[in-house]
């Protein structure tokens, strides 16, 4: 199944400078959100949006043509 990945902040390494942050990944049926991240190399505790919706749970199932967005942890204080 294709997801497209948008990778924010550092994350955009991942990926060739050309792509500019953006790609279509292919991933077995039935992978999760984790699946996603480990084949982009991405550590676990990155901030996931699926669909415009953050998502905590690394083992969501994943859906053709799901959007993942992944943004850097913010600390604040």
């Amino acid at each position: 199944m294709q997801i497209k990945v948008i990778l924010h902040s550092i994350y955009r390494e991942k990926l060739p400078p050309d792509a500019k942050g953006q790609a279509t990944i292919e991933l077995p049926p039935g992978s999760t959100v984790g699946d996603a991240l480990a084949h982009l190399d991405i550590a676990a505790e990155a901030v996931c949006a699926v669909n415009g919706q953050v998502e905590r749970e690394r083992g969501r199932p994943l859906h053709e043509g799901d959007q993942i967005e992944v943004f850097m942890r913010m600390g604040g204080g």
